[in-house]
This record gives C-alpha cells, sequence and structure tokens, in this order.
C-alpha cells in the first residue's frame, strides 16, 4: 500500500533574501509530501522556492529549530520535535514527525536573514466531520483587521457571536512580519482552553456554517501583538458542535495578508 500523503499547498509566503538593491522575494511551498513511516512518525518534503541558504541549526535531530516549526493543531501552540535532515534554497526534508492521520497541521519556515517568516496549513490525509475552509479574506490590518472565513461545516452560531472573547473553536495565528523577535514564530488570538492565545481575544461579528467573521481585537492586545501587512496568517477551526475542546476535529489554512 502506498502511505505517501501529499498535501495541496494553500498561499504560504515568506520573505526570501534579496539584494541591497531589490526588494525581498516572495518564496512559496509549492507542496508537502509526507510519507507514513513503520514506527508511526511522518517524514516530509516540503517544496517551493526562496527558502534561502540553510541555517546554522541545522541539520538537528529531535530539535525544536529556530527557523523551523510543525504544529499539530490538536496540540497547538507547542511544535513537534522533529529531525532537520536536509535544507535548500528549494526543498526542505524532516523526520520524526509524530503526527497522526488526519491530523491538522502547520508548518512554518522562518528566514533569518529576511527577517519573515513562511507559513503552511495542511492535513494529514482526510478527517470526516472536520470543517473545510475554501478562502481566508482580509481587509485593513492590525488592531481592527476584519478577517471573513469562507467553507462549510463550521457548525451553527455558537454563544461567542457579538462578543469580545475567546472560544473553543477557533484560533487565529499570526506570524509578525515588523517585530519577529527572536524566531518570528507567532502569537495566538481567540482560542485559550487547553491551548495558548497569548491573552488575545477575537471579536466574534457573525457565524454561520459557511462563513465566520472575526472583526478586530482586544483584551491584552499589545505592541507585539500586531496584525501587519505581509504577515503570514493562519486560521484554526473548529465546528461549533465540537465538545473536544480544541483538541480533535479542527481544520487550518494560511495566507498572507497583502501590501
Amino acid at each position: 500500500m502506498d502511505s505517501r500523503i501529499h498535501i495541496a499547498a494553500c498561499a504560504a509566503f515568506a520573505f526570501g533574501l534579496g539584494t541591497a538593491h531589490a526588494a525581498p522575494k516572495l518564496p512559496r511551498i509549492s507542496s508537502i509530501a509526507a510519507t507514513l513511516a513503520p514506527d508511526g512518525t511522518y517524514s516530509a518534503t516540503i517544496t517551493g522556492t526562496h527558502f534561502g541558504a540553510a541555517p546554522s541549526d541545522v541539520p538537528c535531530t529531535s530539535c525544536y529549530p529556530a527557523e523551523m516549526q510543525v504544529v499539530d493543531l490538536n496540540s497547538q501552540p507547542n511544535p513537534q520535535a522533529i529531525n532537520v535532515t536536509g535544507w535548500s534554497d528549494t526543498s526542505i526534508t524532516i523526520t520524526e514527525v509524530a503526527v497522526a492521520a488526519g491530523d491538522a497541521v502547520r508548518v512554518a519556515v522562518y528566514n533569518v536573514a529576511a527577517g519573515n517568516t513562511a507559513a503552511f496549513g495542511g492535513r494529514i490525509g482526510k478527517l470526516k466531520g472536520a470543517p473545510k475552509i475554501s478562502s481566508i479574506t482580509t481587509s485593513g490590518s492590525g488592531q481592527g483587521l476584519v478577517v471573513t472565513i469562507n467553507g462549510s461545516g463550521f457548525g451553527p452560531p455558537p454563544s461567542v457571536v457579538g462578543s469580545n472573547t475567546d472560544s473553543p473553536f477557533l484560533v487565529l495565528t499570526d506570524f509578525n512580519a515588523q517585530a519577529p523577535g527572536t524566531n518570528g514564530f507567532p502569537w495566538n488570538a481567540g482560542f485559550c482552553g487547553a491551548n495558548d492565545c497569548d491573552g488575545v481575544t477575537a471579536n466574534y461579528t457573525s457565524w454561520s456554517d459557511t462563513q465566520v467573521v472575526i472583526n478586530g481585537f482586544g483584551s491584552s492586545y499589545g505592541n507585539t501583538w500586531q496584525v501587519n501587512k505581509l504577515d503570514s496568517f493562519c486560521v484554526g477551526i473548529w465546528p461549533s458542535t465540537s465538545t473536544s475542546n480544541g483538541t480533535t476535529g479542527g481544520t487550518t489554512k494560511c495566507i498572507r495578508l497583502p501590501q
């Protein structure tokens, strides 16, 4: 049986290395091919363009490299310990990824020289009953960013609609391009519970089975939690009928905020 699982790419971009006379290039993750190993873990080849030169802390074994993150949505924001076995401008290989078939995952690659992060969302195989995200559109930026999530299987409106709060049904993850800190990795808003949302709440404007609208952020919002233009931005969503408190049945998709 062919155990190779292909994850379709979904609008994942980041800055690549530029010159003194040219704007940084925007790499693209074109595909991720994940292969199931006999021990139940996965190996993956991440293919694209302009990933940059191999950083100093890879290759590595059972590691959490500063420039790479694989996060299972069921246990986010905790990253997986991985082996990084290869890194080039167009391909990265990783092994010993302890995710399960059906899990939604996001992959992030931080380019230290460019100071920006590429983010990608997908699923290892299929999961019956999980919501589907067909598109994410945005308007504005900063604290007033409006996010519209289109798709199916989101469920009926939960009680959080009309409130600026967290919930067990949605997490917004931003990779801050203008203030990446030491590694460019993210802050989360909208879902606390079992996971970490950095104290940032989301304003739930509307929710239907096919569309969710978030209009701005609040609570502990601060300068390091800005949603800037050209940030990589991911949405994780669970059906509003879910009782898993964000531990199973979620879906993730990532985009880049426009200039």
